[in-house]
């Protein structure tokens, strides 16, 4: 008899070396930037789209030790991943390729170990997932929208 493993849906997307991810349920939207709008976008905290404002996340300045603004080109922040937290806000996370869509079984899912953080990977990842991709382990760091998660550097 075949046992019942639980997969979930995740938007996936990197940023520097990383692969990130979110709960499909903790979407909000995906949409295209224009080259302009994207060009703002890295310069604000807030945007407003539409009736609502959101919060702008450079997860760039977070995770990548080298970062600066100047090093942005005209091709970043090509899409923006806009994720709603429990209680409504909305979060907007700027990134250079079109996300992903994937399904994770929950048994490749895992608590980060307290040690991960003291060495400085950021409290806003949750979880971690250890997939076989290609044969390859394939780590990606499970967002948690509700925690909180950085504006700016």
């Amino acid at each position: 008899m075949n046992k019942f493993i639980a997969q979930e849906k995740y938007i996936t997307f990197k940023v520097y070396t990383y692969i990130l991810s979110l709960p499909i349920d903790s979407i909000f939207k995906v949409i295209t930037c224009p080259v302009q709008l994207s060009q703002t976008l890295r310069a604000a905290k807030l945007a407003q789209m539409g009736q609502r404002t959101l919060m702008l996340v450079n997860l760039h300045s977070h995770l990548n030790p080298n970062y600066s603004e100047q090093q942005e080109n005209d091709n970043s922040g090509r899409f923006l991943i806009i994720a709603q937290g429990r209680a409504g806000e909305l979060y907007g996370i700027q990134v250079d390729a079109p996300p992903n869509m994937l399904s994770i079984d929950e048994t490749s899912i895992q608590p980060v170990p307290q040690s991960f953080h003291n060495i400085g990977l950021p409290t806003w990842v949750s979880r971690i997932a250890i997939l076989n991709q290609k044969g390859e382990p394939t780590t990606i760091l499970m967002l948690d929208i509700n925690q909180t998660l950085p504006n700016r550097a």
